[in-house]
């Protein structure tokens, strides 16, 4: 999958992500014009706007902000439908979750090429953030706030979730025997520096570990993580394997 980075203006959206906050769900917005014209806006510090990704008609996807920042996509909550946001009230959703808009109109057909990439780009994020490919937690913008109806009635969720569960999980299954070459963090949940830290892991700690991904967070260039048997991550970068690719061959 390529994703071309676009960017945006630093007033559209927040470094970091809030109060320990990280992605619990993806929504589903159209664009309501070109991609063009989106990766304009969303450069334009007087838009207020921003979403973390966008996905052609062709099937191109750009990438306006890092997972691990906040996107002003979805707004505050009014008179929400999803029963994750009704679990927070108060919060204001871009805290927790990952904002895709794509190309076109509320009253325009999707494209097979769009599907298909905003499919893949679903598998990936919801791996990288162990986010269920479950309808309840692949929302539209309505179900979060009741005066829009973003993304429309053309476009088929279930499709959208159905076709990112048919794609291989980017997460291996695989043991990794390693150790800690500096102190680390195991992350609750996520391979992401955004996510909570259970433990710090002394060096020279010995482990036994039930998995990898190598689309996580990027630390100083490396995207590679150690999964534990629970389901937490240690960056790999603090080990002795810290490309787990290079370990597996």
């Amino acid at each position: 999958m390529e994703k071309k980075w676009v960017g945006c203006a630093p007033e559209n959206f927040r470094k970091g992500r809030p109060q320990g906050h990280v992605p619990l769900a993806i929504v589903i917005h159209i664009m309501e014009g070109s991609l063009q014209g989106t990766d304009a806006w969303f450069r334009n510090p007087k838009a207020a706007v921003s979403a973390h990704y966008g996905v052609g008609k062709t099937g191109t996807i750009h990438q306006y902000v890092e997972e691990s920042d906040t996107a002003f996509h979805a707004g505050k909550a009014a008179d929400p439908k999803a029963q994750l946001v009704k679990d927070r009230p108060g919060v204001n959703p871009n805290y927790y979750t990952v904002g895709i808009e794509h190309e076109g109109f509320a009253d325009t057909d999707w494209t097979d090429a769009m599907y298909a990439a905003s499919s893949t780009l679903i598998r990936d994020i919801a791996d990288r953030w162990a986010i269920p490919l479950e309808r309840a937690c692949v929302l539209a913008h309505r179900e979060i706030r009741a005066t829009k109806t973003c993304p429309g009635f053309k476009v088929d969720i279930g499709r959208l979730i159905a076709g990112a569960r048919a794609l291989p999980s980017t997460i291996l299954d695989k043991t990794f025997r390693l150790k800690t070459t500096s102190r680390a963090n195991l992350r609750k949940a996520a391979p992401s520096t955004s996510a909570p830290v259970l433990r710090v892991i002394p060096a020279n700690a010995e482990l036994e570990t039930s998995g990898f991904t190598g689309t996580g967070e990027k630390v100083n260039g490396n995207p590679c993580w150690y999964r534990d048997q629970e389901g937490n991550y240690l960056w790999a970068g603090a080990t002795d394997q810290p490309n787990p690719h290079v370990s597996s061959a």
